[in-house]
């Protein structure tokens, strides 16, 4: 990267999720002016918001106006929303389309779209997929370049709404699922930590990547292998176990979601070649977590 190049501004849409608090993070390290578009700039890390190479810019990125302004003169944006349910459907995906085409108007030139692979029957899917596709189409007619990262299934959710719970009968700790089988693959991310890496590797030399849809993945594992991860690492007796039902599938989005993982694959794409999804995360970022290493770091432990 040239120095020139190292001054261009890189937008951050999202910067106060997950993903977004990663990518900022990586991004600071770097020699980059960035600018996070936030709507409620309250909500930034202080030691974020207080960084010098870093602009904070109220935006309602729903409103076009206020989209553009907070665009100008960036050369690189990421971009992440959230899947919002309580919304109608169609509300995001619209949404990205708005962002992708004030992107475009604003003379961004490279867009790192956090994205989902195509062909899950799932509302998130569909409307981030057909977001990815869209920007593919006008890629086409105008100078915008896009990238996508595809986020593998979060292990935070391990210690969250799918926590394992343990049984009184004989202490074993049990990741239930009722949706799922023991061939049902899950590609896992430490999205907080390893996203930013990617993101920062992908904007040093951002031509490779042009179109290429890109797992960030660090680990492939059956929910079996996840029980046996967690026994090596804890020490604690654990399995895996199918139930007719789980508090959380009361959620339908849910359900559908987690019946796509075995019915389609969650990267359909690479379905009876699960353990080839996690290579191009770590070409861009070698030090991808593995769901072992995950639970060493967080100290994640069940039983509390």
């Amino acid at each position: 990267m040239s120095s020139t190049q190292a001054q261009r501004t890189i937008a951050i849409i999202g910067s106060t999720g997950n993903q977004g608090f990663g990518v900022l993070t990586s991004l600071l390290s770097t020699q980059h002016p960035l600018r996070a578009l936030a709507a409620n700039p309250a909500k930034l890390s202080p030691h974020h918001a207080d960084h010098p190479n870093l602009t904070v810019v109220q935006t309602d990125i729903s409103d076009r106006d206020s989209l553009s302004a907070g665009l100008r003169g960036v050369w690189a944006l990421f971009v992440n929303t959230l899947s919002d349910y309580t919304k109608p459907e169609g509300t995001e995906e619209a949404l990205l389309k708005s962002i992708i085409d004030a992107a475009v108007e604003s003379g961004v030139e490279y867009l790192v779209l956090s994205a989902l692979p195509a062909g899950m029957p799932a509302r998130a899917y569909i409307s981030k997929s057909n977001a990815m596709e869209y920007a593919k189409e006008v890629g086409k007619r105008s100078n915008l370049k896009s990238i996508f990262v595809q986020m593998g299934w979060y292990m935070t959710g391990f210690s969250g709404y799918m926590k394992p719970v343990v049984n009184p009968s004989d202490g074993v700790v049990e990741f239930r699922w009722s949706t799922i089988d023991d061939k049902t693959y899950f590609p896992l991310v430490s999205a907080l930590t390893d996203l930013g890496p990617v993101v920062k590797a992908i904007l040093e030399d951002p031509e490779p990547w042009i179109n290429v849809e890109i797992p960030v993945v660090g680990d492939v594992l059956t929910i079996s292998q996840v029980a046996d991860a967690y026994s090596r690492v804890t020490g604690q007796p654990a399995r895996a176990i199918s139930v007719d039902r789980i508090p959380q599938e009361i959620i339908p989005q849910w359900i559908a979601r987690h019946k796509g993982y075995k019915e389609v694959g969650y990267f359909p794409k690479y379905v009876g070649r699960e353990q080839e999804i996690p290579r191009m995360a770590k070409v861009l970022s070698p030090e991808m977590k593995t769901f072992q290493q995950w639970l060493k770091e967080t100290g994640f432990d069940a039983t509390k």
